[in-house]
């Protein structure tokens, strides 16, 4: 089984950050109500979640009582910024054939994403 990566999201783990981002803090029982419960899956299988995106260092908490409340450490901005420099270093990893097959995909983006991206490049250069 391959290392899990400390700096992406998993389906579930995306779930609840998006609960966490959308109504934070919560307690872990909050998150299963919001989360959890829909999908049939165990307060422990939440719990564990929650703690594993504490670790990666997604989610902070406190202690209340016997458990904790968990709240979101980084905006949603932020988490899609250090994404997008991720996938910036991924593609220079991949050389030109990799970058130009990105490319290629790219232009089937909808315009208007993409002159807002380049609005958003253009005001952040340098």
């Amino acid at each position: 089984m391959a290392p899990q990566d400390k700096s992406s999201l998993g389906e579930l783990e995306q779930a609840v950050m998006n609960v966490l981002w959308d109504g934070s803090p919560l307690p872990t029982r909050g998150v299963h109500d919001l989360v959890g419960r829909p999908r049939g899956l165990a307060y422990t299988t939440i719990l564990t979640v929650l703690q594993r995106l504490h670790r990666k260092g997604f989610a902070s908490r406190i202690e209340a009582g016997r458990g904790h409340v968990y709240s979101a450490a980084l905006t949603r901005d932020d988490f899609a910024e250090r994404q997008g420099r991720r996938l910036a270093a991924t593609l220079l990893e991949l050389g030109e054939t990799g970058l130009a097959a990105f490319l290629v995909e790219a232009r089937k983006l909808d315009p208007a994403a993409v002159a807002s991206l380049r609005r958003r490049l253009e005001k952040d250069a340098p």
